[in-house]
């Protein structure tokens, strides 16, 4: 038992004296997979800190696990995209007809821009979720400092980042991005990442066609970035990527979590 979950189970139980392990052991389950967590210790340590209002600096964290916390944190505090349900409940803005007619636009602008609303969430989800999964593997292997490792990632991506970062310091109009080096990384970028560790992910990715599906996904993540929308079918391929995914990882977590 690790000393971040004796703590929550002593916390558990001076509300409820009677709980088990098992039971504390299962909360922490729902929250890690409603959060999608990969690392069981890490969802141990931001189920502490944000459900029970523990002091984890009183558990023995290393500046890895602060770090990881504080970046999960910051994440939380950026707003998600409104689900469907929250959707029905805001009113729709429309465009007068006099504007359509006058500029030519087609007629259903507001029914493509509601359709495109609905996947963009799947599409954040998806590519942060891949993010994190990335980060928690190389970090456990090469500790914090994977990034500069350029047999993990490569000297080309490495430097495409470091552009868009100083675009974004030289625009400071420009809302800064999350703080770790790979918020700034394509889905393509993500994709030659996982190949160039092909040994670190393939137990969790298995067949590892994560690699593959991303170079498939990334046009129609620029189309959605350039507000452009997609047919049906390109939706459906997003949202199952997404369910795959976590599905996998899901699976994956089963096989590998200790109370």
């Amino acid at each position: 038992m690790s000393k971040v979950f004796k703590a929550i189970l002593d916390k558990a139980r001076k509300k409820e004296p009677k709980i088990s392990p098992t039971t504390v052991y299962h909360r922490i389950e729902a929250y890690q997979k409603k959060h999608m967590i990969l690392s069981s210790s890490f969802a141990q340590i931001a189920y502490a800190y944000e459900i029970m209002n523990i002091h984890v600096n009183k558990l023995g964290l290393d500046q890895r696990q602060f770090n990881q916390l504080q970046q999960f944190l910051n994440e939380k505090k950026q707003p998600l995209p409104k689900t469907k349900e929250e959707r029905k409940e805001v009113k729709i803005p429309r465009i007068c007809k006099k504007v359509i007619d006058g500029f030519g636009l087609p007629q259903n602008l507001v029914e493509e821009a509601n359709r495109m609303a609905d996947i963009y969430p799947d599409l954040y989800q998806l590519e942060n979720l891949v993010r994190y999964v990335i980060m928690s593997v190389l970090e456990e292997k090469y500790t914090t400092e994977w990034w500069e490792n350029r047999r993990v990632v490569s000297k080309n991506i490495a430097d495409n980042v470091e552009e868009r970062k100083h675009f974004e310091k030289k625009n400071r109009w420009v809302a800064k991005r999350g703080t770790h080096n790979i918020f700034y990384t394509t889905f393509g970028e993500l994709a030659r990442i996982i190949n160039l560790n092909t040994k670190d992910f393939k137990k969790i990715f298995a067949d590892l066609e994560i690699e593959a599906e991303l170079r498939k996904l990334e046009p129609l993540r620029n189309i959605i970035a350039h507000n452009n929308p997609l047919p049906p079918f390109e939706i459906n391929r997003i949202k199952m990527a997404l369910a795959d995914l976590e599905k996998q990882l899901t699976e994956y977590n089963g096989q590998n979590k200790k109370p």
